[in-house]
């Protein structure tokens, strides 16, 4: 998601020159030298910088105290669009309910001269922190591309869409950048929808709440908290959030902070679930339950085999809907997936051929797998392999010593093993 450009900006010291009079007084005839002074301006680029800091942090405190004026002070008067943008962007932050807020200027990033907007104009990707209460463990990162110009001595934000390096943006955007939104909170649990959906975000907290202590039992991992964005717009979607060749139903997106003050690496600190917008009426508890242990597991690593991360989330899905009164469903599937897809199992579902090998049932055979090692060997031993499995490396020798190490069984032998398994006691 991240990508750094290093760019070198070349910081020339102001330097001062004096011509100093004597102490004599003049000879006759001469007249006496007046001091002057010459003082290089610094670099556009040292400028903008400084008046970008300050505009920046002027804006996060606004959001902070709820200051709007403040906010627009130093937004261009004759842009009304991205004025009426701005306010609207404020009155949404306001609503998340926000603990932290923040916004600093990727150095990483060439700044690029948007002449468009005046001989000063430098359009730079900024990285806003944003932290909402209850709900964010710690600050996330998301990326915008704001242009800054001088006018008449005074730095203004000029625009918020010029940069041409953030590809990103154009793919992917923010709930509070979508037009008017609305939430509902429950503890623990925050969900934004477009204005005008306030009954959906209400259904989709109480099934959320339905989802959660499960999810937290099963996992034994205890999340701050969780976002639920269910917006109209197909923006709230990243593109290239796909299974088995369709777009995904909801994903637990990463959240990402700088792990250095230069912001050149970045670490997880979280997950959000973002519902696909033709879903979002909907989805519910067990889809949820999914994500949410997406969410749970994902700070753990990324090098957990596939058919382990989504047979873990679909093991504590299907263990909502056996509380939920569908156990004949789930026995009717479960037993059709051992005599049709279990008894053909030759190794242990790969990676880049996920969706090719059983389509659709690819999730379904990863449901047996993990539900047959926590049969066998119980949650904890499950979890424990999970988080083993995720810090990784991602390579088959690493895989196998795992396996052996937790379950003191091999690949091989263990496929072998599922091939007799007929279901839980």
């Amino acid at each position: 998601m991240w990508i750094a450009i290093a760019a070198v900006l070349a910081i020339a010291a102001a330097a001062t020159t004096w011509a100093v009079a004597g102490r004599d007084d003049p000879p006759a005839g001469s007249s006496a030298a007046t001091p002057t002074s010459t003082v290089s301006e610094p670099p556009v680029e040292e400028r903008m910088l400084a008046g970008a800091g300050a505009i920046l942090k002027t804006r996060a405190a606004a959001v902070l105290t709820g200051r709007l004026s403040q906010y627009l002070q130093y937004v261009d008067p004759a842009n009304k669009k991205l004025r009426e943008r701005d306010q609207q962007v404020f009155a949404n932050l306001r609503k998340l309910g926000l603990s932290r807020l923040s916004y600093q200027v990727d150095a990483n990033w060439a700044p690029e001269v948007q002449a468009q907007h005046g001989p000063s104009a430098r359009a730079v990707r900024v990285l806003m922190l944003i932290q909402i209460a209850g709900i964010d463990a710690a600050p996330r990162a998301t990326g915008l591309g704001y242009t800054f110009a001088e006018r008449d001595g005074r730095w203004l934000l000029v625009d918020d869409d010029d940069l041409a390096a953030e590809a990103d943006l154009k793919a992917y955007r923010e709930p509070w950048d979508l037009g008017a939104i609305e939430v509902a909170r429950r503890p623990g649990v925050l969900v934004v929808v477009p204005a005008g959906e306030r009954g959906n975000a209400e259904r989709l907290a109480r099934e959320s709440q339905a989802a959660i202590p499960i999810v937290r039992s099963t996992t034994r991992r205890v999340p701050a908290g969780i976002l639920v964005i269910a917006m109209a717009d197909n923006r709230s979607m990243d593109p290239e959030w796909r299974t088995g060749g369709h777009p995904a139903a909801a994903v637990a997106a990463h959240n990402f902070a700088p792990a250095n003050p230069e912001a050149s690496e970045f670490k997880v600190v979280g997950s959000r679930v973002v519902i696909n917008p033709g879903q979002r009426t909907r989805s519910g508890r067990l889809l949820l339950a999914h994500e949410f242990t997406h969410a749970a597991m994902g700070q753990l690593g990324n090098s957990a085999p596939t058919w382990l991360v989504e047979g873990f989330a679909m093991y504590v899905e299907n263990r909502l809907a056996a509380q939920n009164g569908y156990e004949q469903e789930l026995a009717a599937e479960r037993r059709t997936l051992l005599r049709e897809k279990i008894s053909a199992l030759v190794v242990l579902p790969i990676d880049g051929v996920f969706h090719g090998d059983y389509d659709e049932d690819s999730y379904g055979v990863s449901w047996i797998i993990v539900e047959y090692l926590v049969t066998k060997y119980g949650q904890a031993a499950v979890n424990s392999l999970y988080a083993d499995l995720a810090r990784g490396p991602d390579a088959p020798a690493v895989r196998e010593q795992v396996l052996r190490k937790h379950l003191k069984s091999s690949e091989t032998a263990l496929v072998a093993a599922l091939k007799k398994y007929d279901g839980p006691n």
